[in-house]
Order: structure tokens, then C-alpha cells, then sequence
């Protein structure tokens, strides 16, 4: 500009400088365009090329509900710029120092911007797989495969992510949320009013522990930090895992849980960031921050890992309804082999220096804090007295059994109220009390919001509960080695509860059966007889010498005109082998191709080591991967598979009963079945719902099927 204005001091003559300024302008101007264009043309193009090898929804996908200033969006554009360095954001940087490149860029998108993907791409990270009957993926509707030709229309430019960001942060001034809308287009809807007001709940007990003050967001180098000290492959990859099913229909997560569990973030990293020494806390009986309530979840011991996903699940359901910080003890070993599900804090907690098992000297029994709420009821007082700071909520024994789950009384509305005032709350135990929530009436509206396909637990671990690294490339490992023209896959998930003499008497009636019914239902190929020699068959051990567990049979691989993946939990490996001599004997007759696959045959089970839950959760996501999934009835590990895979099961017909022509049924819902509850409400204090049965408050939990259980409860899925 000081050139520009020379001529004018040495004297030049109007005209001159007219003609002078009008060129410097025009040559400005086109500078700016072409850097603009540049600019924006290369963010939009890097940003199409992320969404895509994040396989991130297809179309809106609101990362949460909170108001945070414009500039956080600015920082997603500097991530995106780091993409020209060539590293796969699906991969972590092992041994660099740096963090996931992926974990920055979404950790750099402002909490209301919305993230939209290609038309051309699947919607996996909040897509949950329905089962349907056996078509193919061709026959889907052309609304869940829209044409490639209209992603090139619909990718935002950083300019339109600004333009996104400030929508969405006006819309929070009327309720309203981002969604999802076809072909890439977006939409505004509002969520419902029930978790609105959840929302706005969380927000004030933040706010409240915070003294007060609004919350500042993470910054990006601690958002970076965090995640490089949690790294969690299996965020990004496992939706695509179940996406790439083909035999399975899509269905939207919930975006309402979703808005929520950013809420509860929030307050979990507030609270345990101002405490900072937990432990200490506990132990003096500190109530000094307010709004900070916890809640202490534990497996009772011994318990197989899929009691503790259970329990766990129905922990911090409750925890969010109850704005309570959820931590786990060390002696739960999940908080081990899952990842850190809230950003920016830890759900672990040392057990020892807190005192749990001494629940006497630090906590008030479950009898002591009904007894303080019933005298406080008929002294009309509005809470129990000042040293229940800590209760331990849990029901060791109904009846005279042992049953480790909340107590019955737990479910009424006058305790909840009262457990308000609590400080910490102490549960441990075994069992899937979740679909019991919904008989609290305050509880129930929210949840019916939050999950209107009732997928409660399938929506609570995919999100809270995912593999750790080291569990995660196991599971990619085996899913590796299986052919990549795979077009079903089955997973058959066998457990003998009382061990080798059950094995011994039933194994044979047991496997007979699992065969009938994949072969009865679709599952697996028709038997031929052979009818030329074996060895022109093709047999492979598909991890060579290095591992003879695993082990696969190819047949007919000259004439494949279908291939079904069969992957196999059991401690015995006598159905493995029984299969593959099926069909190495007895071929398709049309050329179908067959592979088998098992892992571990452990004929114990071993509840206090790490490595045996490591393992029982590579063999969970394996089986949750199936198109179909056949379980063992009363199996939590089958249970908890087919909720993680969103499956609604074929369940065995275990049962030795003369006359009995079915091998197996139909499960009647993707939940897992809620094995000892008791079915009838006992509330002194709430006389209008005490003494009805869960079936009468509630009309979609039923009864499990009695193949299953024969006392249990379970939510019937949509």
C-alpha cells in the first residue's frame, strides 16, 4: 500500500493515479479470489476425504447439544489441514508422542456443529443393525443407498461448517437439535421434552459444582492429551465393522442419548476434576461441592464378563437419570479392557483406599437406610438423617438366595426421592436390573425419550463399553484371516454351566441341534452327498502353524457361489470338528463355500483374570459381527453379544423333553434377559404401585421365554 501511494507524493496527475489504483485493486482482488478458492476448495475436498475414511453418518450427525463459542469450529479446520501429512486417521500414532489425527479432528468439531458425510457413504457410527429376514443387499430401498451423483453437490466447505455452527448454536436457544435428513441434506428437529428437561438437569448440577461459573470446554491440546493417553481404535472402526453386514438393516442411535451422554461428560469431568482426590473425599465425609453425587458400581466376585457389562450398563443408566458421577473399582476388571467413555475424565477408582469392602464402617446398610426412610416418612421429615452421606443400596439375599442386585425397594419413588440427598451410592451385583428403571414413573418418561426403540442396552455399550486396543487387534486380527467374499456370517456361542459332566451327557443332543437349526432356518448350506473325491477339496489352516486354534475349512472353493462364515465360542471344539467334517464330506450341492472358525477351547473358566475377560470380549465383538447369532438360553456372554451386534437371537433348545421336535426358537427381543428380579413391587410408601408385578406398570417388559429363564424379565425391543 506505501507503493501504492508513492506516485501521489511525487505529484502525479489525477488521471494517473486513477488508472494506477484501479489496476493495484484489480490485481488484489484476484489474488483473494484465487487464495479463497484455493482455500476452500482444498478444505472441502480434505474434509470429504476424512469423512469418508471415517466412515462418519451420511448425512447429519449432532455431535452435542451444548453452546460453545464459533472459534472451537475454526480449530476443525487447522485438524483437517494436518491430513496432508498422510497418516490414516483410522490408525493410531504407536511410538510417535502424537496423538490420533482422527481423535483431533473430532475433537477439534464444535460441540454444535454438525458433521455431514457423503451421500454415497453408509451411516454406521450411529446406526444400530435390526435383523430382518435372510435378503440380499441388493433388494434394499434406494432411501438407504442414495446415488453417488449427489455427494459432489453436498459437501460442506469450512465457510459452511461456520455457517452450521452458528445455526446450531441459535437453535439451542429454542430446544432445538440437529438431525439427520436424506442425501446428505440436514434438518432441525427438537428432542423430546422429557430429555430436554434431562438435559437442562445436568446443565444446572454442572453448573452448580462448577460454583456456579459456566464450564469451559477442553481446550484442543487437552482434548489431544486425552485421547493420546486413551487411545480407542475400536470408535471408529467398529461401526464400520457392523455396517459392512449384509444382511442386516440399519437403524438410527439415539441422538437424544447422545445429547445427554455429552451433558453427563460434562459433569463427570467437572466433579472429578474438583475433587481431584476421590479417595480423600470419601473418607472424610466431604460433601462440600455441591451437585457432585457418586455412584460406585462393582461386579460381585466371582463374575463372568458378561455379568459385568450387564451390571455396569444398568449402573450408568441409572447414574445419568440420577446426575450421578459413575465410577468403577478396580476390582471390576471392564474398566480394564474397555475404553475411557467420558472425554476428559476416568471412571476408574483405587477400591482399597476407599474402604468398599468394610461396607459396615463406611456406608449405611440397605436395612439402616430404609429404616431412616421409614421414620423419616412417618415423622413427616424431608430427608433421612446427616450421616448418610453413603448407602449401600444392594440386596445380598431374597429368600434365602443369593442374589446381588439392587433392593427391591430401590424401585420406588419414595426411596428415590430420598437417595437424592445421598452423597454416594453403593451397588454391586451380578444382574441386568435396567429394564427394572422403567417401573419408576420419573424414570420411565425419560427413558421411553431417550430410547423409543427401547434399544437401551445395545445404545449403552456401543457407546461406553468399547475394546481397548490391545482387544481390539485381536478381534481385527481373526476378522482378517477370514475370507474377504464372505456373504453371511453365523455365530454360534455354545456354554455348558455345569461344566465337563453336562458336556459329557448332552454335547452330542446339544450340537445336533445347533446344526437343524441353521440348517432349518437359513443359516448354513444343505448337505450333499459327495460325489467326487475329497481331495480335489481345498483345506486350510488359516493360521498355519503359529496358532492352531484357529483353524478354517474351505469347501467346493473351485465353484463358490455363496460364502458363510461360521465363528464358534465354545470350550469344547468338538462341534468345530463335527462341522468342518460335514462339509468336507458332504459338499453343497450348488458350490456354497463354508469357512469355520474357533478360537480358545478353555473347559474352565477363570473369573479373576484379566486375560480371561480380554478374551471372553474378543469373542463377544466376534460373535456381535454375525449376521445370525445362535446362543446358549441363560448365557450372559451370549447376551450381552447379541446386544452389542443389536441381534435378536436363536436361542437353543437345551432341554431334554420326549416328543420335542424344535432344535431352537426365536428370541423375542435384542435385550438380554434380567435373570432374578423380583417381579412385585414392595413400596411401603408408594401404595399406588406396591404390590403390582413389572408387567402391569410397565407392558413391554414381559416374561423371558422359558427356554431362557424361567423367572426372568426382559424388554421388549422394537
Amino acid at each position: 500500500m506505501v507503493n501504492m501511494l508513492t506516485p501521489l507524493r511525487r505529484g502525479m496527475g489525477g488521471k494517473q493515479l486513477f488508472v494506477a489504483l484501479a489496476c493495484s485493486s484489480l490485481l488484489l482482488c484476484s489474488l483473494m479470489v484465487l487464495f479463497n478458492k484455493k482455500d476452500f476448495t482444498s478444505a472441502g475436498t480434505q474434509r470429504e476425504n476424512l469423512v469418508k475414511q471415517a466412515s462418519l453418518p451420511q448425512a447429519v450427525v449432532p455431535v452435542s447439544s451444548r453452546v460453545v463459542p464459533p472459534a472451537e469450529v475454526v480449530t476443525s479446520a487447522v485438524a483437517l489441514e494436518q491430513q496432508q501429512t498422510g497418516i490414516d486417521p483410522l490408525k493410531p500414532l504407536v511410538g510417535t508422542g502424537a496423538p490420533n489425527i482422527n481423535d483431533q479432528v473430532l475433537a477439534g468439531v464444535s460441540s454444535d456443529q454438525e458433521i455431514v458425510a457423503p451421500a454415497d457413504q453408509p451411516a454406521p457410527s450411529p446406526s444400530y443393525n435390526q435383523p430382518v429376514d435372510h435378503q440380499p443387499a441388493a433388494s434394499a430401498s434406494p432411501v438407504d443407498q442414495p446415488a453417488a451423483a449427489s455427494a459432489a453437490t453436498d459437501q460442506p466447505t469450512v465457510a459452511a461448517a461456520l455457517d452450521q455452527s452458528a445455526a446450531s448454536s441459535a437453535n439451542q436457544l429454542d430446544g432445538t437439535h440437529g438431525t439427520s435428513g436424506g442425501h446428505g441434506e440436514s434438518i432441525t428437529t427438537t428432542l423430546p421434552a422429557a430429555a430436554e428437561a434431562l438435559i437442562q438437569k445436568l446443565r444446572a448440577v454442572t453448573l452448580q459444582a462448577n460454583g456456579g461459573e459456566p464450564v469451559e470446554s477442553l481446550s484442543e491440546s487437552e482434548r489431544n492429551s486425552w485421547h493420546q493417553k486413551n487411545p480407542c481404535i475400536s470408535r471408529q472402526k467398529l461401526p464400520l465393522r457392523y455396517a459392512a453386514r449384509k444382511f442386516e438393516k440399519h437403524v438410527d442411535a439415539s441422538p437424544a442419548w447422545d445429547a445427554v451422554l455429552h451433558e453427563y461428560e460434562i459433569l463427570h469431568q467437572t466433579c472429578t476434576t474438583k475433587v481431584q482426590d476421590i479417595s480423600l473425599y470419601f473418607l472424610e465425609r466431604n460433601t462440600s461441592i455441591a451437585g457432585c453425587n457418586y455412584l460406585v458400581c462393582d461386579a460381585v466376585v466371582p463374575s463372568g464378563l458378561g455379568n459385568k457389562i450387564l451390571i455396569t450398563a444398568s449402573c450408568l443408566v441409572y447414574a445419568v437419570l440420577t446426575q450421578r458421577v459413575l465410577l468403577l473399582p478396580s476390582t471390576n476388571t471392564l474398566a480394564d479392557i474397555v475404553c475411557e467413555p467420558f472425554e476428559g475424565s476416568s471412571w476408574k477408582v483405587n477400591e482399597g483406599s476407599i474402604g468398599f469392602l468394610v461396607p459396615s464402617a463406611f456406608w449405611l446398610s440397605t436395612e439402616q437406610f430404609l429404616s431412616e426412610v421409614d421414620s423419616s416418612v412417618g415423622s413427616h421429615k424431608g430427608a433421612i438423617q446427616d450421616q448418610a452421606t453413603a448407602v449401600h443400596a444392594t440386596d445380598v439375599t431374597v429368600g434365602g438366595e443369593w442374589r446381588f442386585q439392587p433392593h427391591n425397594r430401590f424401585f420406588c419413588s419414595t426411596e428415590q426421592k430420598f437417595l437424592r440427598n445421598v452423597t454416594w451410592v453403593h451397588l454391586v451385583g451380578n444382574q441386568h436390573f435396567l429394564p427394572k428403571l422403567f417401573v419408576i414413573p420419573s424414570f420411565r418418561t425419560m427413558l421411553e425419550s431417550l430410547f423409543p426403540s427401547r434399544m437401551v442396552l445395545t445404545d449403552v455399550i456401543r457407546h461406553s463399553m468399547l475394546p481397548v486396543d490391545s482387544v481390539w487387534q485381536q478381534v481385527d486380527q481373526v476378522h482378517e484371516m477370514q475370507p474377504d467374499r464372505a456373504d453371511q456370517h453365523l455365530g454360534v456361542q455354545i456354554h455348558y454351566t455345569e461344566g465337563h459332566l453336562q458336556y459329557e451327557t448332552l454335547h452330542p443332543l446339544w450340537e445336533m441341534r445347533i446344526k437343524q437349526c441353521a440348517l432349518d432356518n437359513g443359516m448354513l448350506p444343505q448337505h450333499r452327498q459327495p460325489t467326487r473325491d475329497l481331495t480335489s477339496l481345498q483345506f486350510t489352516n488359516t493360521n498355519s502353524e503359529s496358532d492352531p486354534d484357529i483353524q478354517s475349512i474351505d469347501s467346493a472353493a473351485s465353484a463358490v457361489n455363496h460364502t458363510t462364515t461360521v465363528f464358534i465360542t465354545s470350550p469344547y471344539d468338538t462341534f468345530e470338528r463335527s462341522l468342518r467334517s460335514d462339509y468336507m464330506q458332504e459338499p453343497p450341492a450348488n458350490g456354497e463355500h463354508v469357512t469355520v472358525v474357533q478360537l480358545n477351547k478353555r473347559h474352565d473358566q477363570y473369573f479373576f483374570s484379566r486375560e480371561e475377560d480380554e478374551q471372553a470380549l474378543v469373542e463377544i465383538i466376534l460373535l456381535s459381527l454375525s449376521d445370525n447369532i445362535i446362543v446358549t438360553p441363560g448365557s450372559t456372554l451370549g447376551s450381552v453379544a447379541h446386544a452389542y451386534g443389536a441381534l435378536q437371537p436363536w436361542v437353543i433348545a437345551t432341554q431334554v423333553v420326549e416328543g420335542q421336535q424344535a432344535s431352537c426358537f426365536k428370541g423375542q427381543t435384542v435385550d438380554a434377559c434380567y435373570h432374578i428380579p423380583e417381579k412385585y413391587l414392595s413400596c411401603p410408601h408408594d401404595l399406588e404401585f406396591s404390590g403390582s408385578s413389572v408387567h402391569e406398570l410397565v407392558p413391554y417388559i414381559t416374561d423371558c421365554l422359558p427356554g431362557e429363564h424361567l423367572h426372568g424379565i426382559q424388554l421388549i425391543t422394537l
